[in-house]
Parts: C-alpha cells; sequence; structure tokens
C-alpha cells in the first residue's frame, strides 16, 4: 500500500515538472521573439531626431562646495577668580563691544584682603624708614669709632631686610588689586552674545564660561576640497554665495586661507571663505552652496549637456554618420556644467551629434531629420 502512494508522489511530481518547463519554454519563446521584432522594427523604421554641429567655445569651469558658516571670532568668556556673580549685563542676542562690562562678581571679602594689605605695606614702609634711619646714625657713630663694625653690619641687614619686607607688601597688594580688578568681566572685543551659561547669583569658579561671545560681522565657510581641486583656487578669489533658508539668495566672500597641508588620509584641503555681514542677515550655522569660477578653458570642444547618453556607467553621444545612421560614441569629458561638457577625447569638431530624441536609439539605428518638437517619433 505504501509502495503505491510513493509511486504516486512520483508521478504528480513528474508531470508537474513537464508542465512547468513547457509553460517556461513557451513564456522564453515569446519574450524573444518580441525583442527579435522590436528589433526588426527599429532597424527599419526611422526615427526623428535634432542634430547639431560640435563647435568650439570658452567655457568658465565652477568648483562648488558645501558647507556651514561660522563666526570668523569666538570664545567663552570667564572670570579670573572665583565668585558669587553679583551683575549679568546682558543676555543672549546682546550685541557688545570691546571693553564693555559684561558682569561683576560680589568680592567683598577680596575688597577687605586688599585694605589688609594696602595696611601690611604702609607698616613695612614704615619700618624700611625707621630702619634706614638707625643705619644712618650708625654710619655716623661707626666713623667716630663709638661702634664696633659688627654693630654697623647688624643695622645695615635690618635695613636691608625691611626693604625686602616691602617689596614683599608691594607685591601681595598688586596680586589682591589684580584680582579684585579681575571681579569685573569685559569683551575682549566687538561680538554678540550667543549663549549664556550662568545667571545672576550663581557662583562662577575662576575659568569656568560665564558667556560666549561671537564675532559675526564677518562669516566663514569652510570647504573640505581635493588634491585637484586646490591647486586650481586662489587666495581672493572671489566667491559667490548661495543660501537656501533665505530663498537662495546670493552673497559675495573672497578665498581667505587655503590649507597648506593635507589631512590624511583622506588628502583633502579647507578653503575658507570670508563673507561679509553688516547687514547681520546671514546667521551662523546656516547652510551654504559656495561656487567659485576658476581659470577658464580658451576655445574647448563642448557639446551640450543635454546630449549626453549613459551606458554603463560611461557618458556616450550619438554621432551622424553616412546613410542617416548613428553611431553610439564613448566621451572622455572636462568640466560639465552651466548646460555645456567640455569633451576631451571622442569627439572632433565639426562632428554632427543628436541633441534631442536620443533616448529612442542605439548603435547603428536609422534616423531622420524631424521637425522641432518632432524629435524621438
Amino acid at each position: 500500500m505504501a509502495s503505491r502512494k510513493t509511486k504516486a508522489i512520483i508521478l504528480v511530481s513528474v508531470i508537474v515538472l513537464i508542465i512547468s518547463g513547457i509553460i517556461g519554454y513557451r513564456i522564453y519563446s515569446k519574450t524573444q521573439a518580441d525583442k527579435e521584432r522590436a528589433g526588426r522594427v527599429s532597424q527599419g523604421q526611422a526615427v526623428a531626431v535634432e542634430v547639431a554641429t560640435v563647435g568650439r567655445k570658452d567655457i568658465t569651469p565652477v568648483l562648488a562646495f558645501s558647507s556651514n558658516f561660522e563666526p570668523v571670532w569666538s570664545a567663552d568668556i570667564s572670570g579670573k577668580v572665583d565668585g558669587r556673580i553679583e551683575r549679568l549685563n546682558v543676555d543672549e542676542g546682546d550685541a557688545v563691544s570691546a571693553g564693555m562690562t559684561i558682569a561683576v562678581l560680589d568680592m567683598g571679602e577680596l575688597s577687605a584682603q586688599v585694605i589688609q594689605a594696602e595696611g601690611s605695606l604702609f607698616q613695612a614702609k614704615a619700618n624700611l624708614e625707621q630702619a634706614e634711619l638707625d643705619l644712618k646714625r650708625m654710619e655716623s657713630l661707626a666713623t667716630s669709632g663709638a661702634i664696633s663694625v659688627q654693630s654697623l653690619d647688624s643695622a645695615r641687614t635690618k635695613r636691608d631686610l625691611a626693604a625686602g619686607q616691602v617689596r614683599s607688601a608691594e607685591g601681595a597688594l598688586a596680586l589682591y588689586d589684580n584680582k579684585l580688578t579681575g571681579a569685573t568681566i569685559t569683551s575682549p572685543r566687538d561680538g554678540v552674545v550667543v549663549k549664556r551659561y550662568l545667571q545672576t547669583g550663581f557662583y562662577a569658579k575662576a575659568g569656568s564660561p560665564i558667556i560666549s561671545v561671537a564675532d559675526i560681522s564677518t562669516l566663514l565657510a569652510k570647504a573640505t576640497v581635493g588634491e585637484a581641486e586646490i591647486a586650481q583656487l586662489q587666495l581672493g578669489a572671489t566667491v559667490k554665495i548661495k543660501v537656501d533658508a533665505l530663498g537662495g539668495q546670493e552673497f559675495t566672500g573672497t578665498v581667505t586661507r587655503l590649507s597648506p597641508v593635507a589631512t590624511v588620509p583622506s588628502r583633502t584641503f579647507i578653503a575658507e571663505v570670508s563673507i561679509p555681514n553688516q547687514q547681520n542677515i546671514l546667521k551662523a550655522g546656516m547652510f551654504a552652496k559656495a561656487e567659485v569660477p576658476v581659470k577658464p578653458h580658451l576655445q574647448a570642444i563642448v557639446v551640450p549637456e543635454t546630449a549626453l547618453v549613459m551606458r554603463e556607467d560611461v557618458k556616450t553621444v550619438y554621432v551622424l554618420t553616412a546613410n542617416n545612421k548613428v553611431q553610439q560614441r564613448v566621451l572622455k569629458l572636462g568640466y560639465v556644467g552651466n548646460g555645456w561638457a567640455e569633451v576631451l577625447e571622442g569627439l572632433n569638431e565639426g562632428d554632427q551629434i543628436v541633441v534631442a530624441g536620443q533616448n529612442k536609439l542605439r548603435d547603428g539605428s536609422t534616423v531622420r531629420m524631424g521637425a522641432p518638437g518632432e524629435a524621438g517619433k
């Protein structure tokens, strides 16, 4: 009984495989026949195209980069001494000028130390004055032989010690004065407050940032460029800047720095572009597109960019040959942009190429000159 069931299963499987093979063969045959029929139709029917003659043209390559705006200068501002913030005069977005008081720390204890140091200095000066008077008297007595040389040396040593105490007191007073001056925190240059870290009443440690100030009167756009591109850039070159956040509005910048050393292992360089921002229209952090025109290519062989056809990751064009046939040629291109492609190899001046209708062509297709708008039909 089991043997019959096994035989039945095998028989059904064989029948299914045979039917599947027949269906697959018919589908393949029909597909191949359709391709052959389409090929014959394409070979026999001329495609309407538009052609143009290859010529020469002066083109100016443009290097395009993307970057974010950065302030030309920015720094975190902090105090030189510890202290509670007694007064904070600015907030985020406020403009500051060089030397402007940003914050004042509570320095009551330090003020008392300054007064104490002043008193120590007065006392040291008084001791020095007394020691000098004693030394003069000793010198007079020593001249007459009334005192020993040892007593004169002792008076001179006391005078020197008193002078040293004066210098020490002056140093202590200068130190406390400097700390007291450090309690008044000022801006080192003009700018805008872009970040506030602490508020009035907070205790600020020496060196801990209280605010961050940035100079945005000029912004920087830093672009990463390759070896070939850095060689084409020059300091002082004019740069066109487009900002999408401002509706594509254009601004003008200048190349102000080119890094002298490449970053490895990528072997890229940094090109720095400065953009004036006196009207504060631009904001740090905005995305920008930079375009830098480089040395023109004079009388280059060019073709319209729309004439290019991709074939296996290479760019080609269809060239008109004898008997209204076309030949697909692989091109070696230079600069491509502004609607034109620079041809380094693959075409000669005077060649006629298909500029419209090429999407319906293949190598060896027959073409005919079509009226405007008829190409590809």
